[in-house]
């Protein structure tokens, strides 16, 4: 059957940030389904192969000839598919990114991840995080990204969803893109058995929350009730989530939302949808 998907090389030449080259690949494919046919790029791309590694302790592998005009990618056996689709993303962002030179990327759970690596040097993390980046703009490009984000108004959980859906990714790397690309002042707690894991937020949001990765969710937070499914927009007192450290003045509320997943795992999003106004003249 004659591929969908074209992918003319040369054209990547002078192209060395990850958005670029995923810009590249758009500007030839205009009319790009979603999602990504991930395997059917690999494959022009000059990847002959996208076999199952069973090395323990790695996600990911890829192995070309020092041209880099083929290789091979290995992902771990019996990985979900959300999180399959975004090794081969980060596996192929090492192939097609210039400077990622060796002949071999072995890639643990840590390097791939949509946030910050940490290999074993310098030029390690920046190689991981640039693969990083390019498997999340490939798989969830900015433009239509945005557009679809846009388009469903102020956010709650459910367009997280939707997104994931519809780009065929999995929820955190999702909520993260989310995060990245929202015009709202949202942040995001990502817990397991009513414990912070870690918490990220968006430019647009301008405190600091007042928990901590290994600390307990806020007792008043109704994220600790056990739940199925996307529970409802909740409202409680801003001092619940936020810090009064530093910054500007909190607000009186913030909304939060839960998205219950298996074994215990939680998203919680935070939206405040009105930031007080710093008074210009101090009395």
């Amino acid at each position: 059957m004659t591929s969908s998907i074209s992918l003319d090389l040369m054209e990547l030449d002078g192209k060395v940030r990850p958005v670029e080259i995923v810009d590249e690949i758009l500007r030839q494919n205009p009319n790009m389904p979603y999602p990504i046919p991930l395997e059917e790029l690999a494959e022009v791309a000059g990847i002959q192969r996208i076999g199952e590694l069973v090395t323990e302790g790695f996600e990911g592998m890829l192995m070309t000839n020092p041209e880099k005009s083929q290789g091979i990618i290995l992902v771990k056996a019996n990985a979900n598919p959300q999180r399959r689709r975004f090794t081969i993303g980060h596996e192929l962002g090492h192939y097609l990114l210039p400077w990622h030179r060796q002949l071999e990327f072995s890639c643990t759970s840590e390097n791939i991840r949509d946030s910050s690596a940490v290999p074993s040097s310098a030029r390690g993390i920046e190689m991981e995080a640039e693969a990083n980046a390019f498997a999340s703009e490939l798989l969830m490009p900015t433009a239509a990204f945005k557009k679809l984000q846009r388009a469903a108004g102020e956010p709650d959980i459910e367009q997280v969803v939707k997104l994931a859906a519809h780009f065929d990714s999995s929820i955190e790397a999702t909520t993260r893109r989310f995060l990245n690309l929202s015009d709202y002042p949202v942040a995001f707690v990502f817990s397991h058995k009513d414990t912070v894991r870690y918490w990220a937020k968006g430019s647009e949001f301008p405190y600091l929350l007042n928990v901590r990765k290994g600390q307990p969710l806020p007792k008043q937070s109704s994220s600790r009730d056990n739940g199925d499914g996307i529970g409802e927009m909740e409202e409680l007192d801003g001092i619940v989530w936020l810090s009064d450290e530093r910054g500007p003045s909190l607000p009186d509320r913030i909304l939060e939302q839960t998205l219950y997943q298996n074994d215990g795992y939680k998203v919680i999003m935070l939206y405040i949808d009105d930031i007080p106004e710093e008074d210009e003249d101090d009395e």
